[in-house]
């Protein structure tokens, strides 16, 4: 009875792992696609890229009129060096005040006075360097620079078109990845209790296998018109990605995941 009761349960593990081990039918897309966009407004002075080419990371994709940001930046920074001799100037009369009142030469109230005057003027420079710094960051960003190695998806925007984000970003260009891919599939809900973020799977398609991994679990249901309410029936999308240099990847295409 003992090795009945043995062989069962090495039967049960193995048909358990079978129903487990499976290929699942998949398509092969772009990794996900990044919006990008600048936080400031302005008329678009040059687009560098157009859709299909392949861009380098720090690559300049597209740059605003830099006049407007360029004269805020200059106008900053001259406030920041007046008030600078200013509160230069109100700190060594302040100095001198300390010193006159140390010899009883001059009054409590003009002693306030001149510390009043060095903590107004400190105040104001602080407040220059931040608008300085608002300025200096306004013309860093009216350029669009490339985050990472990529292929340009779209360019929403013409050059001399104005741009106005100051309610709503506006989108301007779209980048993937270069050699970043993902593969979608619908799995049944009883794969999902054996299924983890980052587990490894291998991705096959037009005889050629990657190794992956499992990026995202959408536990939002995917029910087809034919099928019926029941939970059974209901299908769940999970995204695997992998990485590949091949430069003809069959975007699009269908391929087989395959989850151990």
């Amino acid at each position: 009875m003992k090795i009945i009761h043995g062989l069962l349960l090495l039967i049960t593990s193995l048909s358990g792992n079978i129903v487990f081990a499976a290929d699942y039918e998949a398509i092969i897309d772009f990794s996900p696609r990044t919006e990008l966009s600048v936080p400031v407004s302005g008329v678009i002075k040059t687009v560098n890229v157009t859709s299909g080419q392949m861009v380098a990371k720090e690559d300049v994709l597209l740059s605003l009129d830099p006049v407007p940001f360029k004269a805020e930046k200059d106008l900053a920074q001259s406030r920041v060096t007046a008030l600078q001799t200013i509160l230069t100037q109100s700190q060594r009369d302040l100095k001198h005040q300390h010193e006159l009142f140390e010899r009883t030469v001059l009054s409590l109230v003009e002693l306030q006075d001149a510390e009043l005057r060095e903590k107004r003027d400190r105040a104001q420079l602080e407040s220059a360097r931040a608008q300085l710094t608002q300025a200096a960051y306004a013309f860093e960003t009216s350029r669009l620079i490339a985050p990472f190695d990529a292929l340009v998806l779209s360019v929403h925007v013409n050059q001399e078109q104005f741009v106005n984000n100051s309610v709503q970003s506006t989108r301007l260009i779209t980048l993937v990845r270069t050699g970043q891919y993902q593969a979608k599939f619908h799995a049944p809900i009883e794969l999902l209790n054996k299924i983890k973020i980052d587990q490894k799977v291998s991705i096959k398609s037009k005889d050629k296998e990657y190794t992956g991994k499992i990026s995202s679990i959408d536990y939002q249901p995917v029910v087809n018109a034919d099928t019926t309410d029941d939970t059974t029936d209901k299908k769940f999308v999970v995204t695997t990605t992998f990485s590949s240099q091949d430069s003809s990847m069959p975007v699009g295409n269908t391929a087989k995941v395959h989850i151990d």
